[in-house]
């Protein structure tokens, strides 16, 4: 084998191997919910990636919130809140409340690495006045946000139109990321 590809599988080697160096370690990628949910709550999927789960659950208010954690070189986790009439104008001062009464409800599991009571604490403090908005958590990046829910048809059905005095659905997304 001549120098240059020695070189080569070198260097291929050690991208390999640093890509798979994480400070953030994968066995702390695991479900967030509480396996013994509350009544009325109901654990609609679990999906897995190498470095990423995503979970979605149906609570008793109605409203479904899809809990999305992943981590290598940050942890990132974000909770997106669905239903209870969110539309794509539905004002800061209702999104706050309506995480206000959400976020509180969740059965996290004990060792959840997501933290439903930091962005509580953090729209407290928070002085919202445009979308996306930008909250206080220290040396993590937090954010509010607002996004139109892309219509899903079921088969042979025609996508529902959007009210127009009330726009098309939205998510209420609350995003954390922080650099390790």
């Amino acid at each position: 084998m001549n120098l240059a590809r020695l070189t080569c599988v070198l260097v291929f080697l050690a991208s390999v191997a640093h890509a798979e160096d994480c400070a953030f370690e994968a066995k702390a990628i695991k479900p967030q919910f509480a396996t013994k949910l509350p009544k009325g709550f109901k654990l609609v999927s679990t999906k897995k990636e190498k470095r990423q789960i995503t979970q979605v659950l149906k609570t008793p208010d109605g409203f479904e919130v899809a809990l999305t954690l992943s981590g290598c070189e940050h942890v990132a986790f974000a909770f997106a809140i669905k239903g209870g009439g969110l539309t794509s104008k539905t004002v800061g001062a209702e999104l706050v409340a309506v995480s206000k009464r959400v976020l509180p409800t969740l059965p996290l599991a004990a060792d959840a690495t997501a933290d439903a009571k930091l962005f509580l604490k953090a729209l407290d403090e928070a002085n919202i006045s445009t979308m996306p908005a930008q909250l206080p958590c220290g040396d993590a990046t937090c954010q509010l946000s607002l996004e139109a829910d892309a219509p899903k048809p079921t088969k042979g059905q025609k996508p529902k139109k959007a009210e127009p005095d009330k726009g098309p659905a939205g998510v209420l997304k609350l995003s954390y990321d922080f650099a390790l």
